[in-house]
């Protein structure tokens, strides 16, 4: 509202306010389609996940894979982030998908973040871990890279669950030799400044931290 009220300040008639319009509309236009044409180019980084990934409650520019791709391009990383993440996805439903955003996408690099929901809904674990496998396995098939992010859940369903819930994400990378995040939400999940109301989402102020987690093990993944 401020910028409009500046134009017609500073704009004197209605005929220059339709041409700066048109002018600015043109050099937004021509922006986006350069930098759709030059990410066309870069290796894609895949993001295959739920609604932590998915910047469930925030501003979608707030979540942690918005702010990896600023955080790419300043530093002359030659990446597209490709976010696939859905709210409420598990394991299951992901591997349902996966086989075709691998051939859409053709990532260089696949995130992996799923296993949340499964965790939370008490889902058999050895179906989590059969359906993580096959979606590294397809991965590693297709070239790309995989970097896992582990994922810890609140002791509800017992000790002995919640212990082969945390195990499951760091055996399934030594087994297939993968980047492991040992646990994405280490330094937030704890911290209710950092998490939305729900207390299991992080919050705008949580973003930033969930991405200084991931970044040095996706570093030891990335090609100038």
């Amino acid at each position: 509202m401020f910028f409009r009220l500046f134009l017609m300040f500073k704009l004197l008639t209605a005929k220059r306010i339709i041409i700066r319009f048109i002018t600015v509309s043109v050099w937004s236009l021509s922006f986006v389609a350069y930098s759709a044409v030059a990410m066309a180019d870069h290796a894609r980084i895949l993001v295959y996940g739920d609604s932590l990934s998915a910047a469930y409650g925030i501003a979608q520019q707030q979540g942690w894979v918005t702010l990896l791709q600023t955080k790419l391009l300043k530093q002359q990383y030659h990446y597209a982030v490709v976010n696939a993440s859905v709210s409420g996805e598990t394991t299951s439903g992901g591997l349902s998908g996966f086989a075709a955003n691998l051939a859409t996408s053709k990532p260089a690099i696949v995130i992996l973040e799923l296993g949340a929901n499964d965790g939370l809904r008490g889902l058999p674990i050895k179906e989590m871990q059969a359906n993580l496998s096959t979606m590294i396995q397809l991965s590693k098939k297709a070239g790309a890279k995989v970097l896992l992010l582990g994922m810890q859940i609140p002791p509800n369903y017992g000790p002995q669950y919640t212990q082969s819930f945390r195990l499951t994400y760091p055996e399934l990378s030594q087994q297939y030799q993968t980047g492991l995040v040992p646990f994405m939400l280490d330094n937030v999940a704890a911290n209710p400044k950092l998490i939305q109301d729900d207390g299991l989402h992080p919050n705008a102020l949580g973003q930033p931290i969930v991405l200084e987690n991931i970044w040095p093990h996706l570093q030891l993944l990335l090609k100038k």
